[in-house]
């Protein structure tokens, strides 16, 4: 996506400064009284994690490269990804709404992946995926990328994306994720 998606990332910075910050145990009271404070009306989540693989292999790739894996939520078309989060060096991924690895809320998402460099200005492309798996769209024909979040949740999801002797997207489809800029930049 190549529009800036300013409330989107609004809340992805501040949950990563958050957290880049070196949360300490005082901060938990932070967390704990900000939860306190949304009351009942906050939505219920439930555990979301798992591990992605390329070609079988764990992700290979040099900083500034990472691997983010983002839910869509397919009611919300050309809003961009709901939720984002970049893999570890083993491709493990666990998401967070409130917290850092609470889960999301109940519903249903697509899964959408790409390796994108990380800037001062944000993620930018191009996809080292090759756009083959960065289009919500062409995600939700796809019966492993799309899915019903729902209680307990699941922390077992497991991904291995085929990248080899693949034919790179030239086009991406207009809601690919290409990069994710920061608000005015």
């Amino acid at each position: 996506m190549r529009r800036s998606l300013p409330l989107i990332l609004a809340a992805v910075c501040l949950s990563a400064a958050f957290w880049a910050g070196g949360c300490k145990r005082t901060d938990n009271e932070s967390v704990t009284a900000f939860l306190k404070q949304a009351g009942p009306n906050r939505p219920s989540v439930f555990p979301l994690a798992g591990k992605v693989t390329i070609d079988g292999q764990p992700p290979q790739f040099a900083r500034p490269l990472r691997l983010v894996v983002m839910l869509h939520d397919p009611s919300r078309p050309g809003f961009g990804p709901r939720h984002i989060r970049q893999c570890t060096d083993d491709g493990e991924f666990a998401f967070g709404t409130y917290t850092k690895q609470d889960g999301v809320p109940a519903g249903v998402y697509i899964f959408t992946f790409a390796v994108l460099k990380v800037t001062p200005q944000g993620l930018i492309g191009p996809d080292q995926l090759k756009n083959l798996y960065n289009d919500p769209d062409k995600n939700a024909q796809v019966l492993e990328f799309k899915f019903a979040q729902e209680p307990p949740g699941k922390t077992d999801r497991v991904f291995d994306l085929k990248v080899a002797d693949q034919t790179p997207v030239e086009a991406p489809g207009p809601n690919s994720v290409t990069e994710l800029r920061l608000a005015g930049k």
